[in-house]
């Protein structure tokens, strides 16, 4: 029970970090260049695209994450130990 606890607490600080530094490029480099480069359509269309893309890395890592805290409530790695 307590190993559970410790690899439920590592997926969820590990998740924690990559979103907060992704949350933190955004907000601190993303933002700012959108209102700078207000009025150059290219220009704002591509760190939009660059903003999607990171939204998704948050996402795909979110979903991981899921999956992660899954398999460690099954017991799913401690079953592939055996073979």
């Amino acid at each position: 029970m307590q190993d559970t606890t410790k690899k439920k607490r590592a997926s969820i600080l590990s998740a924690a970090v990559i979103v907060g530094l992704l949350g933190i490029v955004i907000a601190t480099v993303l933002v700012p260049l959108i209102r700078e480069a207000y009025g150059d359509g290219i220009a704002i269309g591509f760190l939009v695209v660059y903003g999607l893309v990171l939204v998704a890395v948050i996402v795909g890592v979110l979903a991981a994450l899921g999956q992660r805290l899954k398999e460690i409530e099954g017991g799913e790695e401690e079953d592939a130990k055996k073979y």
